[in-house]
């Protein structure tokens, strides 16, 4: 190392540090010790992985070979590095692939690996101390198993998303447990309302979009939402899991909507409504459709299903694809149900009837609305009802106990996940919690992986920035979010 080196070191210091005083002071002392480790070290090549787009207080960055440097806005960050921010400063880094985090005071965040390349999209982070608020980017999108988030006691699955990370210790029970009224709005999460359902079984493309959203990629354990579209590929196939244990299996090339779902809400009554756009779904109700039977309807454009605690097969092809679709069908001229075009209901357990008519479809029964809008019972079955490849989902085996088990937070020691957008997979010795929007996530000493509800306060409110919603062009952060370095005589670096 040249004395000019040394000479910018101290600069920086004395940036960072402001001008004169024993903060600028100690800030140098840091320095020079940083860079004592730097020269002796000596500094190794890495590939680039992103670079600082802002830092306030101080950061540095430790190489594979032991080395240090100081980062300052601006400066890369590099595959391999280990990088550490102060007790009073945070930075905010962007990844070449479109990933960015924010890393809050008192962190260390290990980029292990990061490729971009096209064929080799991989990432490998480590959460070694403090926390970290990400979203992701290429890498994820593209390779999403290839995306590996770790902490000491668990793995996080990440699915193209938002989300906050944090290992937490007398520091989190400092700043509490219980959610602040607006803290959905703080935390930056979209207004998704609850998570009404999961996917518990899934093969092939299966997408969901909320109204204004674009369409999200889903895998098994993956949230769906009051207004989610939920899409099938030609090879997909979704088994369904709602709140009050009603499963639905979903055909391949099949579009449903969840226009309405309340489930045990304090003064409001249960209501499951389900549109049916195009393809073919098989249901069989749970407590909704026990309890009030006439709450829950599937609804289609040539009619709407009314189910009295049931299983059935619909299938709705031809006129009875919604244009909203806007897909173009050839449907029949007639009212041939060999043709299959038209809306199809059969019941395998139960009773179920069209509300048009209306007309009633027992067990072992099936109704049929061709293009004329006339219901009639067929006197021959089908060839393609039951529906196939779909399982009959009272058949498919669902772990209910966990699929939307909770805890109160506690405040305990471990590691706390929040979600933003997207999905989120928290693991840990043999146990697993699936995360949505606006869940959490929690795993202490004992390994096991917990959601929390309602999320922590320290999560919701945290204030500093969110990447993606941070701008260089704003107000002075510490204005921002009421954050303070530390008056002058106060340390603020630690080695």
């Amino acid at each position: 190392m040249t004395s000019s080196s040394f000479q910018q070191m101290a600069k920086a210091a004395r940036r960072w540090g402001g001008s004169g005083g024993r903060a600028g002071q100690a800030l140098a002392r840091c320095a020079l010790v940083l860079s004592v480790a730097v020269f002796a070290a000596g500094v190794s090549a890495q590939p680039k992985a992103g670079a600082v787009s802002h830092l306030q207080g101080m950061a540095t960055a430790q190489q594979p070979n032991g080395s240090y440097r100081f980062l300052a806005r601006g400066d890369s960050v590099l595959e391999g590095d280990v990088i550490s921010t102060t007790e009073r400063g945070f930075a905010v880094v962007a990844l070449d692939d479109g990933t960015k985090f924010t890393m809050r005071p008192s962190s260390t965040f290990a980029i292990d690996r990061f490729k971009q390349e096209a064929g080799e999209e991989s990432a490998v982070m480590r959460l070694l101390r403090g926390g970290v608020r990400m979203v992701t980017g290429l890498v994820s999108k593209r390779n999403p198993a290839g995306f590996e988030f770790k902490v000491k006691t668990a793995t996080l699955g990440i699915r193209g998303t938002s989300f906050d990370a944090r290992i937490c210790g007398d520091d989190c029970r400092q700043e509490g447990v219980a959610p602040k009224a607006s803290s959905a709005a703080v935390a930056g999460v979209a207004s998704t309302g609850p998570v009404v359902a999961r996917l518990v079984r899934a093969n092939g493309a299966i997408t969901a979009t909320l109204p204004g959203q674009n369409p999200r990629n889903l895998s098994v354990g993956a949230a769906l939402y009051q207004g989610d579209s939920l899409r099938t590929g030609a090879d997909g196939i979704a088994v369904i899991g709602f709140r009050d244990r009603t499963a639905a299996s979903v055909n391949p090339n099949t579009v449903i909507r969840i226009d309405s779902y309340v489930y045990d809400q304090p003064q409001v009554n249960d209501n499951f409504g389900v549109s049916l756009l195009k393809g073919g779904l098989r249901l069989f109700t749970g407590l909704i459709g026990k309890k009030e039977p006439r709450a829950f309807s599937v609804r289609t454009l040539t009619a709407t299903v009314g189910i009295r605690g049931t299983g059935i097969d619909i299938s709705c092809e031809g006129p009875c694809v919604d244009p909203s679709l806007g897909e173009t069908s050839a449907a029949s001229s007639t009212v041939d149900p060999r043709q299959g075009d038209g809306l199809f209901l059969m019941t395998w357990e139960g009773s179920s009837y069209f509300m048009v008519g209306p007309l009633d479809v027992a067990l072992d029964q099936v109704g049929f609305i061709g293009n004329d809008g006339l219901g009639r019972i067929l006197r021959t079955k089908p060839d393609f009802l039951p529906l196939a490849p779909a399982p009959r989902p009272d058949q498919v085996a669902i772990d209910w106990d966990n699929l939307f088990a909770s805890v109160a937070p506690t405040g305990a020691d471990g590691i706390y996940v929040f979600v933003r957008d997207g999905h989120v997979f928290l693991a840990s010795a043999g146990s697993r919690v699936d995360l949505g929007v606006g869940e959490a996530g929690f795993v202490g000493d004992d390994g096991r992986a917990m959601r929390l509800v309602p999320p922590p306060g320290f999560l919701t409110s945290d204030p500093y920035p969110v990447p993606e919603l941070f701008s260089q062009s704003d107000r002075p952060v510490f204005q921002m979010f009421g954050i303070t370095l530390g008056q002058p005589g106060q340390e603020i670096c630690r080695l």
